[in-house]
């Protein structure tokens, strides 16, 4: 079961933002690196919801069940 299950079963686990999310492929610097437009600064339009927190305890309660149903 993954991260991506969990949300699907109990969304309310999880806490985040719909966002820009892009990937940096001109600056020497940066490049590859996975950009997100947290505070909404830029134009772009938002294309993706990034989580930043999730209740641990509901999550490994959740896991424990569904792997006592298999």
């Amino acid at each position: 079961m993954t991260l991506r299950h969990c949300y699907l079963l109990q969304p309310d686990l999880f806490k985040g933002r719909y966002c820009n999310v892009v990937i940096e492929t001109h600056s020497e610097l940066t490049m590859g690196m996975t950009v997100v437009d947290w505070w909404g600064v830029t134009d772009r339009h938002k294309n993706a919801t990034v989580m930043r927190e999730v209740d641990a305890d509901g999550f490994f309660s959740l896991l424990t069940q569904r792997l006592k149903n298999l």
